[in-house]
């Protein structure tokens, strides 16, 4: 098996244990964190898997936490959209057949059919004796749920955007039939309801800082640089986060600020164009630095499920510019930041326009970092052993 444990820091201290008790005496609960690439990746659900098995480490230290991936930092095959789904699906399959987890979180829900394919296949005696009559639970955690995160990948009109789209709802609803749901938005679980028609319970975890990040985050970054504005988009898909929407509103802006740029993190480089700084991909020990050498946020993402770039930008201290499909309860237009309808370049450049003094920004600054504190990751952490002991108290 591919697996990979987070250990704890050595001095972090314990929490006291959960009220479900030990599921076994004399052994600890193991649970199983299954992603699509490395945790080690710069992705938004790589990033609070790694926070959320580094807190599981710091309040559970008896429990044994493992990740289990489809595919390596780097690896080519997850970018051949559609098929690195099957692969993703039966590689993952292949790798749990003989895990011995108490429960299982599925962080990527359109491979769980082939979890569940490959398990039905594994001979019974290969297992321990206590897990002969029943399979650990797999819990579906949904990051996104439904057709319009994939439909907005790239530009509309391109032929596999349909495919891509149909292919990953296809594996969603085969996931609605999981042992468990955690969803990371309230509009997450409405979606599942809608698209799906799911019944089943869900349990709403907003996603959270981890404290690596958060305490980078929090130091002192340098004073304003005169006759300078840094603008910063952060993220994996260019289209679906609007990067093309970023660079148009910043090449408008400029026309007035002619010491705006924008510097642009998590995708490859693209063409040169005025104002624009490619940093390509950023490791995730990097990020807190490129956030704190920026002066606002700007993101008119076209799909979000919940934000964590939002929260990591409002952490650090930015004003943030936000298109509405940011979920309510994140950014609060006019007190952490700006939420624009739509994604009309003019209207993100006339935001740009109201930013530019430090005098404005400095008091959406201080609310953005007050607001980020409520995405607790004790709170987060604590919410996802719950849902642990729940399960495997009944096994």
């Amino acid at each position: 098996m591919n697996e990979a444990t987070i250990a704890a820091p050595a001095a972090a201290p314990a929490a006291p244990a959960g009220p479900a008790g030990p599921v076994r005496p004399g052994r600890p609960l193991t649970v199983t964190m299954v992603t699509r690439r490395d945790p080690a990746e710069i992705g938004g659900v790589e990033r609070v898997v790694v926070g959320l098995v580094r807190e599981l480490a710091r309040t559970r230290p008896d429990w044994r936490v493992d990740t289990v991936s489809a595919f390596r930092a780097g690896s080519r095959i997850e970018g051949m959209d559609g098929l690195s789904d099957v692969i993703a699906g039966f590689r993952l399959g292949w790798r749990l057949r003989g895990s011995t987890a108490d429960v299982i979180f599925v962080h990527c829900p359109e491979c769980l059919w082939g979890i569940r394919l490959l398990r039905w296949t594994l001979p019974r005696w290969t297992l321990p004796r206590w897990r002969r009559g029943a399979a650990a639970p797999l819990v579906a955690v949904w990051h996104c749920a439904g057709p319009v995160p994939y439909l907005v990948l790239r530009r509309p009109g391109h032929p596999l955007t349909r495919v891509l789209a149909w292919l990953r709802t296809a594996g969603e609803r085969l996931a609605t039939s999981a042992d468990g749901h955690v969803a990371v938005h309230g509009q997450v679980e409405a979606c599942l309801r809608s698209q799906y028609g799911l019944r089943a319970p869900v349990t709403v975890i907003e996603n959270a800082l981890d404290t690596a990040i958060a305490d980078q985050l929090a130091r002192p970054a340098d004073g304003p640089v005169p006759n300078r504005l840094t603008a910063l988009w952060v993220g994996q898909t260019g289209y679906r986060k609007g990067l093309d929407v970023a660079m148009a509103a910043v090449a408008q802006a400029r026309a007035d600020l002619p010491g705006l740029r924008l510097r642009v993190a998590g995708v490859p480089a693209g063409k040169p164009a005025d104002g624009v700084e490619w940093l390509g991909i950023v490791p995730p020990d990097g990020m807190a630095e490129v956030y704190r050498d920026a002066d606002l946020f700007l993101f008119p993402t076209r799909y979000e499920s919940f934000g964590l770039v939002v929260i990591e930008a409002m952490a650090a201290g930015l004003p943030v510019i936000v298109s509405d499909v940011v979920n309510a309860g994140i950014v609060t237009d006019g007190r952490n930041g700006v939420v624009i309808s739509g994604h009309q370049p003019s209207d993100y450049a006339g935001a740009l326009r109201r930013l530019a003094s430090p005098a404005a920004r400095v008091v959406i600054a201080e609310a953005s970092t007050e607001d980020a504190r409520r995405f607790r990751v004790d709170v987060f952490g604590a919410r996802y052993a719950a849902v642990a002991e729940s399960f495997a108290a009944i096994q």
